[in-house]
């Protein structure tokens, strides 16, 4: 037989049972359908027949359209499928049925599973695209900028000691630098005074005028006194070693107000201090002891006052209370300035000093009037009706 003719009828052969192998499957799957499957492990497959052709041709077997389903049903514990690419295909295409109708309620849920996971994955790029382009965040470097910053003091505090479990020690104070040596030897002084040419007397000591810097003070307190036409000024320093302090004063005149109950005298030194209509008198800075005096009043009193460059200092005069008797040739009533002082005879009663007005009235009629100043010295007054 020509080798054409060979191969055709194995083509046709290959066709005829792949035609009855789905004609098989299709009844199967009917018969499935409504028949509980077989056990795993006891459907037996037959063996995979192999065809061998002879040389002579055989007889080609009729094509079948549709295999009837068989009347008896197939032994459910074996079965010999005529061919096992077949029995394959209707198994894959079994399988793909069932999962297609398990799968089919979950396609909803896979579709708004889906949805879902745009939304997030669409969040999560414009939170990213925010984090690194708005100006408003905070920006990924300065973040991972600050996180080394936190990290270093706690990798010094996680050292742990080679030799056992102790915590590291503290790291101990610096040693002082043994050339700079102790703080000793003396200090410097600096005066410089408005207007220059002040002379400057520390402790008692002249020691130049101004501008001066005197760089051989021992350390501690010292009195300066800095004296210049326009007044003086005195301050108490405190000088440290190796050190430079430093006064700057303005010399010039200053003011002392005077108030007193009664016309006074200021003087000086002997020198008689002028008031003006505001009862100041001018003075140059620094301290000063003025005498406060009234003759006709017997008063006088001495008081220290300190005058600060172009300020006014008040001086306020409360002089102590004098006092006064009144006797009478008959009993009468004392008033003073217009107050009751009581019954002669009135003896020391307190008043102030300066003028006063006295009246002397009988309780039967008549008085006397008198005009008085009563001094630091007690005040006598003798009335006769």
């Amino acid at each position: 037989m020509p080798a054409n003719d060979n191969a055709w009828d194995r083509q046709a052969n290959l066709v005829s049972a792949a035609q009855a192998a789905a004609s098989w499957a299709r009844a199967r799957r009917a018969q499935w359908a409504n028949a509980p499957s077989p056990p795993v492990g006891l459907i037996e497959t037959a063996p995979v027949t192999e065809f061998d052709f002879d040389p002579e041709p055989a007889e080609a077997p009729p094509v079948v359209d549709h295999v009837p389903a068989p009347a008896v049903p197939v032994h459910p514990t074996v079965f010999r499928a005529p061919d096992v690419n077949a029995a394959a295909s209707a198994s894959a295409a079994s399988a793909a049925a069932r999962t297609l109708a398990l799968a089919a309620p979950l396609v909803p849920w896979l579709i708004r599973g889906g949805i879902a996971a745009a939304v997030v994955a669409g969040l999560f790029v414009g939170g990213r695209y925010a984090w690194d382009h708005l100006p408003s965040l905070p920006s990924k470097s300065a973040a991972t900028s600050a996180e080394p910053k936190a990290e270093r003091p706690m990798a010094k505090a996680e050292k742990a000691d080679p030799k056992g479990d102790k915590a590291p020690k503290a790291d101990k104070a610096p040693k002082a630098d043994k050339a700079a040596g102790p703080r000793t030897g003396p200090g410097t002084l600096q005066v410089t005074t408005t207007p220059p040419g002040a002379q400057v007397i520390v402790d008692g000591k002249a020691r130049g005028v101004t501008p001066l810097t005197l760089p051989d003070l021992k350390t501690g307190r010292h009195e300066v006194l800095v004296k210049g036409d326009g007044g003086s000024v005195q301050r108490t320093v405190s000088i440290a070693a190796n050190e430079t302090t430093t006064i700057d004063e303005a010399i010039f005149s200053g003011f002392v107000t005077v108030y007193a109950p009664f016309e006074v005298t200021i003087t000086e030194g002997g020198r008689v201090l002028r008031t003006d209509d505001r009862h100041q008198v001018m003075l140059p800075s620094g301290a000063h002891e003025l005498r406060i005096s009234n003759r006709a009043l017997a008063y006088d009193v001495i008081r220290k006052v300190t005058v600060v460059p172009g300020e006014s200092t008040n001086l306020q005069l409360t002089p102590e209370p004098s006092s006064i008797t009144v006797t009478a040739t008959t009993p009468a009533e004392v008033w003073v300035d217009g107050t009751r002082l009581g019954d002669t005879p009135v003896n020391g009663a307190p008043v102030p000093i300066g003028e006063h007005d006295i009246v002397v009235r009988r309780p039967t009629g008549g008085e006397r009037r008198f005009t008085i100043t009563v001094g630091a010295k007690p005040y006598t007054l003798n009335v006769e009706f």
